[in-house]
């Protein structure tokens, strides 16, 4: 494949950094991923064979009967998190050449890349284990269908909030990988990343709780004397947490550019 046109783009550049990087990290990841079945699936299922008396078939059920409800989802997810916040501290600080120190491109341009990647390899997680937790429900009655009302919840938050206090759920959520994310872009090696980032959350939320305390009285009579509805609630939390967002994304751009990923 001639690549030289898709040098001459913005888009061009991501998508030949998405794809280099892809295949770049495609061992580490399924290493990843066979780490990670060893750990939720293979540990499990011998600990319930040799505590139900060598019973394979009560061991299997007895595990599926966990892993078809998604128990295996969350703790799956929160190790596939960890692992990019790792990936991208090597990616950015590795020594040896990749593709992104190979294919010129701009600090934004490996941003928006990084960042596909990274979704793309939680969404490859997310998808393993549903389909991991469904063939599981197919051996315990109603397994199934809790799978797919675990992975589709939308029919039980529909109604529920309204599309600005949806958009600031998200965006409040967002801004813990963003913080991680550039810790780990910063430090050279990953655990002052995740200590930084939990010592720069928790000092963030002691000094929230703080101010709220000291200010109590003042907080607690302006809300008598002007009622705020959970519309204003949300609308105060998207712009808190949007500005904290933008803040974080500017400063992940401007470490990229300072950087350089060299």
């Amino acid at each position: 494949m001639n690549t030289s046109t898709l040098h001459r783009s913005s888009f061009g550049r991501i998508y030949l950094l998405t794809v280099e990087g892809f295949f770049s990290s495609l061992r580490p990841l399924l290493i990843f991923h066979a780490i990670m079945a060893v750990a939720f699936f293979g540990f499990p299922f011998l600990t319930l064979f040799l505590t139900r008396g060598f019973n394979i078939q009560e061991a299997f059920l007895e595990l599926a009967g966990v892993y078809a409800t998604g128990g295996v989802i969350g703790p799956y997810l929160i190790g596939t998190i960890i692992y990019i916040l790792i990936w991208i501290n090597k990616c950015v600080h590795k020594p040896s050449p990749g593709a992104y120190t190979q294919i010129p491109a701009s600090a934004g341009e490996k941003m928006i890349s990084i960042a596909l990647l990274s979704l793309g390899y939680y969404l490859i997680s997310l998808l393993s284990t549903l389909i991991i937790s469904g063939i599981f429900g197919i051996f315990v009655p109603g397994g199934f269908s809790n799978v797919l009302e675990w992975a589709l919840p939308i029919r039980y938050f529909y109604g529920l909030f309204s599309s600005i206090q949806y958009i600031a759920i998200v965006l409040g959520a967002l801004h813990l990988p963003l913080l991680v994310t550039l810790c780990m872009i910063h430090f050279r090696k990953a655990i002052f990343g995740l200590c930084a980032a939990a010592f720069v959350e928790f000092s963030g939320f002691l000094i929230f709780l703080t101010i709220v305390l000291n200010f109590e009285e003042e907080i607690y009579r302006y809300t008598i004397e002007h009622p705020l509805t959970d519309r204003d609630y949300a609308w105060i939390v998207l712009i808190f947490f949007g500005l904290i967002d933008l803040f974080l994304t500017w400063a992940i751009y401007h470490r990229l550019k300072t950087i350089q990923i060299k």
